[in-house]
């Protein structure tokens, strides 16, 4: 059935949406989940790392669901899989960490298997397994990804991101489910509203590409998702506005948060220090780094999961 033993993949974190790209823009991180993956009698699991004694150690585990999926696609039956993940990626906090799963147990169980599956039939599986693509395509492939579903075609436009940006990850001490975030957004929105944020993702996309730090606060501006998820975030909009004060050429709510991401090219320290405050103002404890956009996506390596 496999030419391997075992393969591990590594996969890169990732934020979404970038302010208004709602469900269509994502950025690959320099924050990695690995993935062990071998074939065994029976299943077993092992997890080190963020939500150790918390996530799933039998069939609901997602990269299980993941490899599980992979090998009905192309026809094979597992009798069981000996998984062992060490996670870095903070859960429930708007990186990526269901979609570097989901990623993760793609891939190792396409190698495993000798699938064959290229990545935008692996895109495919995982939008369908996450619900969209934003948070799947940037761990797939790394860099800047630009994504639409067309009827049960996803359509993802990779670019490479620009390594020179370094981007300020800033984490609350408590968790938002997706779930919780899509509840809160509105069934419709205005005219208004869409032309406001599909003039501001198309500019903050070309400002990304092009260098253009400058523009970069002023159309990274939302209105369809993040006013109706601050009720959630505590602080959140004081936060923005605390990063760009202090520098940051634009911040965002990462995905359906908490966490908030801020893009700069100096006064770093300044930066991180505003917006862990403007959160303390609001009894919110954050931690806090610096990053760097990935262009690598999920990447099969030799090295052995470090705890």
């Amino acid at each position: 059935m496999s030419r391997h033993d075992l393969v591990r993949v590594r996969i890169p974190a990732s934020t979404a949406n970038l302010g208004p790209g709602f469900d269509c823009l994502g950025l690959a991180l320099d924050i990695y989940n690995t993935v062990e993956l071998s074939l065994a009698v029976a299943t077993t699991v092992e997890i080190t790392g963020e939500g150790q004694g918390q996530l799933a150690l039998g069939p609901s585990n997602l990269i299980l669901q993941a490899a599980d999926r992979l090998a009905e696609q192309t026809g094979q039956q597992v009798p069981g899989w000996h998984l062992r993940q060490h996670n870095r990626i903070p859960l429930a906090r708007g990186l990526g960490s269901s979609s570097a799963a989901i990623v993760g147990g793609l891939i190792a169980a396409n190698e495993l298997l000798e699938g064959g599956l290229d990545r935008q039939q692996l895109l495919e599986i995982a939008t369908e397994i996450e619900g969209h693509p934003d948070n799947v395509a940037p761990a797939l492939f790394g860099g800047l990804t630009a994504c639409c579903v067309e009827a049960e075609d996803v359509c993802c436009v990779r670019l490479d991101a620009p390594r020179e940006l370094d981007i300020g990850v800033v984490i609350p001490r408590f968790e938002v489910s997706t779930q919780q975030a899509r509840q809160v957004l509105p069934e419709q929105v205005s005219f208004d509203d869409a032309v406001f944020n599909l003039s501001r993702a198309a500019c903050t996309l070309a400002a990304l590409v092009a260098g253009r730090w400058e523009v970069l606060s002023a159309v990274m501006k939302d209105r369809l998702h993040q006013p109706h998820r601050a009720s959630l975030i505590p602080g959140m909009e004081e936060v923005i506005a605390a990063a760009e004060k202090a520098g940051a050429h634009g911040a965002a709510l990462s995905g359906s948060g908490p966490t908030v991401v801020a893009f700069a090219t100096e006064q770093q320290d300044t930066i991180l220090d505003a917006m862990v405050a403007a959160f303390d103002s609001f009894n919110v404890e954050a931690t806090s780094f610096w990053t760097k956009p990935n262009n690598q996506g999920a990447v099969i390596v030799d090295e052995e999961v470090s705890q």
